[in-house]
């Protein structure tokens, strides 16, 4: 009887464990004593991990923290968190949407540094060709496994259009289902790694949420034969357990969980194979050796923190960005009145919060005269009633009753990567 282990992450986002980080509130330490990018490293150190244990990420590595900007800002040369993942000894990483907030560049330039490692089936060139693998065939103690790896198919509502304007994003359950199909054959286990979240109740099929194509591992699991685990992410949420018979893990956000799932093969046939669980990180957790963590360039990122950044534009970008031209921010500053890279990113409420609120023209006239709004920005006109949309980093100062939207996007690493173009 053979036994093979699937180890699954998922949402890293390039946060450091707590343990690494310069002072108490590093914009990059992972939340609750998290072992965050090491999380897999230690994970694997407790169950003694050998050829028959193999590690997949569901995406969301390369970005969404400050230290990933970061390490993304040389994207023509391996960076510490491509260094991690290696030493990590990943198996397969599927690309998740933050991978592609710089377009396919960063994901394309590390990805020879990770032996070709990177999968996503339902994102293409212009003319239908695979920009990287689809899927991963690997041998494990005679066992042959396929590893397939998908982003959701609303990639394009969710990066900026400069990011996919030159790729195609296909449908992911018809791509995943295509994959399959093609290696099925091929392998004795059945591995897919899928980028995002789940849209109904596992065990019911009762939907959960508003059924938008961005979350559909309920679908995938339900509609695709032949696949024997399903890894899924991004919404950073942790969940496990079987639908219709097939394990599945979710494994939360910043390496706050690693995902179990276990297999046995008679004569390359699964046996039987174990209910998925969750096995919480800690700070307890063993981290990875000293010559791994001298290679993260924590000085040079400690000093990066620290630089000015020039916050007079944020207006243009966001407006760009937005369409939104009524704006409040606030940012924090040093002793010296800068604003620093470090105050920058704690402006924003966690994780990158901007608010929306609606408002009328006699509050709008209100927060003019509070302060809040400069006056130069006031319309010429009156609009109708409920015309005027103001986004701000802090909530607290506009009325709560029109409050309209609270979008969660990684403007610090946006705003930064435009600052370059």
């Amino acid at each position: 009887m053979t036994t093979i282990t699937i180890l699954a992450t998922s949402d890293l986002h390039g946060f450091l464990p707590d343990t690494l980080a310069d002072v108490p509130g590093d914009p990059s330490a992972a939340n609750a004593h998290a072992a965050g990018i090491l999380a897999a490293h230690a994970a694997k150190r407790m169950t003694g991990v050998d050829d028959a244990t193999l590690l997949i990420d569901a995406g969301d590595y390369l970005l969404g923290s400050a230290y990933a900007t970061f390490t993304a800002r040389s994207a023509e040369r391996e960076s510490p968190l491509t260094r991690v993942a290696s030493a990590c000894g990943y198996t397969a990483m599927a690309l998740g949407n933050h991978d592609f907030d710089h377009g396919t560049a960063l994901p394309a330039s590390q990805n020879p540094h990770l032996h070709e490692r990177l999968l996503c089936c339902n994102v293409t060139d212009e003319e239908g060709h695979p920009i990287f693998h689809p899927y991963r065939l690997v041998q494990a103690r005679g066992i042959r496994v396929g590893i397939v790896g998908a982003v959701t198919g609303a990639l394009p509502q969710l990066t900026a259009f400069r990011n996919t304007q030159h790729i195609h994003v296909l449908d992911a359950v018809e791509s995943i289902r295509t994959t399959v199909n093609r290696i099925r054959a091929d392998v004795d286990l059945l591995i897919v790694a899928y980028h995002g979240g789940i849209e109904c109740d596992m065990a019911s099929g009762r939907p959960t949420q508003y059924d938008t194509g961005e979350d559909q591992a309920y679908r995938i699991l339900s509609t695709i034969p032949g696949i024997d685990g399903l890894i899924c992410g991004h919404q950073h949420r942790t969940n496990h357990g079987e639908c219709h018979g097939i394990p599945y893990v979710q494994p939360g956000y910043q390496g706050n969980s690693v995902g179990f799932i276990s297999y046995q093969f008679e004569e390359r046939r699964i046996s039987r194979h174990e209910t998925a669980m969750l096995h919480p990180t800690t700070d307890k957790l063993e981290p990875l050796d000293p010559t791994t963590t001298m290679n993260l360039r924590l000085d040079e990122y400690r000093t990066w923190l620290d630089q000015p950044i020039d916050t007079g534009r944020f207006g243009e970008y966001i407006t760009l960005k937005t369409g939104i031209r009524l704006q409040r921010f606030i940012w924090r500053k040093t002793s010296d009145g800068t604003t620093t890279i470090r105050e920058f990113h704690h402006s924003f409420p966690k994780p990158y919060t901007a608010s929306v609120f609606r408002l009328t023209w006699e509050e709008l006239r209100t927060c003019i005269d509070q302060g809040l709004i400069q006056a130069d920005m006031i319309p010429a006109t009156e609009a109708p009633l409920g015309g005027y949309q103001v986004i701000t980093n802090t909530p607290e100062a506009f009325p709560t009753y029109r409050l309209e939207s609270r979008t969660v996007d990684n403007l610090f690493d946006e705003y930064l990567h435009w600052l370059k173009q």
